[in-house]
């Protein structure tokens, strides 16, 4: 059998009894193995050199390339090394053709099986060595998902994450040392696991069932402006929902996209916006104190937990931001100029910037700042009326104006 420089072999916990036969040949004809001390201990018969990954895993990886010049390294994984796995970080490391694949069952396909899910719908989501910001936002996209835990994001703190960002209707699986003598699956509500007591075994994963079609904390997307809690009695902190649409479909956000919304108010376009950019992050930037318990509360009512509340002043508050592919300016605080100059220059290429203008003195600074820098923006107008009652009728009665300014970044080079 002729071997590639690195051959990298799935194994379960059930050790070699599922390993196939070109697995076993494989660590057979090895001269050097590399993995975990537990994955040795079904091979007491290698007498080569074994390289230890709980050395340190740079240190460890430097070695095994090291070895892999003269070839014939066995790599020994988990499951599938390409789910997850080694896999990926090797692929960037060393070329394709010198490497090999044996892949055995992976742990979210064994965690399927016992459990009897079909499991073509599903979603994965890896919670190792990750903060768990956005979790829940991913989580809105579909009704069964397969969670990878590790030691800080244990099954109990996703449990708490969800709860938290008004999740209670999942039914979630923990699936501990899969194919092992110990093996053992338990099903609870979001609150039970939140305040279950005992830890779990290190080598566990969760498998997540939705329990209702309701997403976004029930509200779902395009929420009515009664769905958000306002600073009283200023009710009006809000980019009422006629506005807020246009100026989310003039924004273009992508599912990646990096949003900001400057004067965040009641956090309303920020939270429409990380529905769309449900991978990605939104910045919601507020200035006055007396909003931030509202925006809070939104973002946790709605599930949105790819939202930051950035409780400080533009422009200064921007300065250590991730750079946005849109942004929204629906306040200032008499810093316009200022926060334009900075959106600007930041804004990627391609970038979208959306600013609403109420009064006619910020419409005029808007119009001259856009001409200065000799920029193609598109203004519209909205003029909105919403019905009343009025005795046994219906009335309109008519919002305040607002002016959308719309303004795209180009990629260097385009013209103006």
């Amino acid at each position: 059998m002729m071997m590639n420089n690195i051959t990298v072999v799935g194994v379960n916990e059930d050790g070699c009894i599922s390993l196939s036969s070109r697995a076993v040949n494989a660590i057979a004809q090895a001269r050097v193995v590399a993995g975990h001390p537990r994955h040795m201990a079904w091979f007491p018969q290698f007498d080569g050199l074994f390289l230890d990954m709980s050395q340190g895993f740079s240190e460890w990886l430097n070695e095994l390339i090291d070895e892999s010049e003269e070839g014939a390294v066995v790599i020994l994984a988990s499951g599938d090394p390409l789910f997850y796995g080694i896999g990926h970080a090797l692929l960037k490391r060393v070329k394709r053709e010198e490497l090999a694949f044996i892949p055995a069952l992976s742990s979210v396909q064994l965690a399927f099986a016992k459990l009897a899910l079909p499991w073509s719908q599903a979603q994965f989501i890896s919670c190792h060595g990750r903060a768990l910001a956005g979790l829940v936002s991913q989580m809105q996209q579909a009704s069964l998902f397969a969670i990878l835990t590790d030691d800080k994001n244990t099954p109990q703190v996703i449990a708490q994450h969800l709860a938290k960002f008004n999740q209670a209707d999942w039914r979630l699986s923990v699936c501990e040392q899969l194919a092992d003598v110990n093996e053992q699956i338990s099903e609870f509500s979001v609150a039970q696991l939140a305040a279950h007591p005992e830890p779990f075994s290190p080598l566990n994963l969760i498998i997540a069932q939705r329990q209702s079609e309701q997403v976004w904390g029930g509200y779902g997307q395009f929420s009515e402006d009664s769905c958000f809690s306002k600073r009283s009695p200023q009710h009006g902190l809000i980019s009422k929902q006629p506005v807020r649409h246009l100026a989310l479909a003039a924004m273009r956000i992508r599912p990646a996209d990096t949003v900001w919304d400057i004067g965040a108010g009641s956090g309303s376009i920020a939270i429409e916006a990380a529905k769309f950019c449900w991978q990605g992050q939104v910045f919601a930037i507020e200035s006055n104190p007396e909003c931030y318990a509202g925006i809070e509360h939104n973002i946790h009512a709605h599930s949105t937990d790819n939202v930051c509340l950035v409780q400080a002043k533009a422009p200064q508050a921007l300065q250590d931001l991730a750079p946005p592919d849109a942004i929204f300016i629906g306040g200032s605080r008499g810093q316009m100029q200022l926060i334009l100059d900075h959106c600007w220059q930041v804004l990627k290429p391609q970038g979208r910037l959306l600013i609403s203008a109420v009064t006619l003195d910020t419409v005029a600074e808007l119009y001259q700042w856009g001409k200065q820098q000799n920029l193609r923006f598109q203004v519209q107008l909205v003029n909105v009326a919403q019905t009343q009652p009025l005795a046994n009728y219906q009335r309109y009665q008519a919002e305040n104006p607002i002016h959308l300014f719309s303004i795209s970044k180009p990629v260097s080079g385009d013209l103006l």
